[in-house]
């Protein structure tokens, strides 16, 4: 397992556990005053860390374009996430919640698409060499 397949899937299982926090915390009813808040800041901030790792890599790596735009696309969308993750600390509201959530899904299913079109790729790439004559 290299290094690119192992940083998508902690981003994958660390993305699940943000959205369990992040149901967690919704219920709770006062989201800014439960403890989990602290985990689920810390978790989002170091998912950029994490995707700009993933985005890197896969620009330096061969791979389909159609891979790169995916990865390039969950990385805007982690930081709209965390923005607005902490505009709904400053002003509690139902349709930035409800959008905060349904943004946690779309990286998870650009994360999921991205990582099955790299995987493609990479593949694709290892059956061409080994078809080559040495």
């Amino acid at each position: 397992m290299n290094n690119q397949t192992l940083a998508g899937a902690i981003g994958a299982a660390g993305l699940v556990i943000q959205i369990v926090l992040g149901f967690a915390l919704s219920g709770s009813g006062s989201p800014t005053g439960s403890m989990l808040i602290f985990p689920h800041m810390l978790i989002g901030v170091a998912g950029i860390a994490l995707l700009a790792f993933l985005v890197s890599s896969i620009f330096l790596t061969p791979s389909s374009m159609i891979a790169r735009l995916v990865y390039a696309v969950a990385f805007l969308l982690t930081f709209a996430q965390v923005a607005l993750g902490f505009r709904i600390l400053a002003v509690p509201d139902n349709s930035l919640v409800m959008a905060h959530q349904g943004l946690a899904f779309v990286i998870l299913v650009a994360l999921g698409v991205g990582g099955m079109l790299s995987a493609r790729s990479r593949r694709k790439s290892m059956m061409t060499a080994a078809a080559a004559p040495v």
